[in-house]
């Protein structure tokens, strides 16, 4: 018997994975302090680097949305480590190459990294997407949030899978 493995793109609709991570994503928006006093001004930007459904979907039911007084904005990046000054950045499993480089590239900036791999919080994203008994959670670092002026909410902190104080 011959098996194959292909690795088709799944139905926006039935991807239940980038249904939570988008929801996610937007509470933690709502749940994190920006100090840096020109992220409080303009639209509210979320960029995703890969991703093609959590993109669709954000843009599907968030982007109508708003973050305090900031309209959110989502942007589609190209794949590449010279990425767009935005408040959040979905960087998808898919561009892991890229991670080095994208680090670097915001390392100065009030920058919302988010991941979906093993040891990200240790690389430098602030907040990692993990499966936990089969469930979507996030898992978040602090001290990568007090690097790039973000203050994070105790709620979010509570509802974490794991923090890194």
């Amino acid at each position: 018997m011959l098996m194959a493995s292909f690795d088709l793109q799944r139905d926006p609709e039935d991807d239940t994975t980038a249904i939570v991570q988008a929801s996610y994503i937007y509470n933690i928006a709502k749940l994190v302090e920006w100090k840096d006093a020109g992220m409080r001004q303009g639209n509210f930007v979320i960029g995703v680097v890969g991703g093609a459904n959590l993109y669709q979907e954000l843009i599907k039911k968030y982007a109508t949305k708003t973050i305090g007084k900031q309209p959110i904005e989502v942007r589609k990046l190209p794949r590449s480590v010279q990425v767009d000054q935005c408040h959040i950045l979905f960087v998808g499993e898919n561009e892991l190459d890229l991670m080095s480089g994208i680090y670097e590239t915001v390392r100065d900036r009030s920058t919302l990294v988010i991941t979906q791999y093993a040891g990200a919080l240790e690389d430098g994203a602030v907040v990692n997407f993990v499966k936990a008994e089969q469930i979507v959670r996030y898992e978040m670092s602090l001290p990568n949030a007090r690097k790039h002026r973000l203050e994070v909410g105790s709620t979010l902190k509570q509802l974490a899978h794991r923090v890194i104080e």
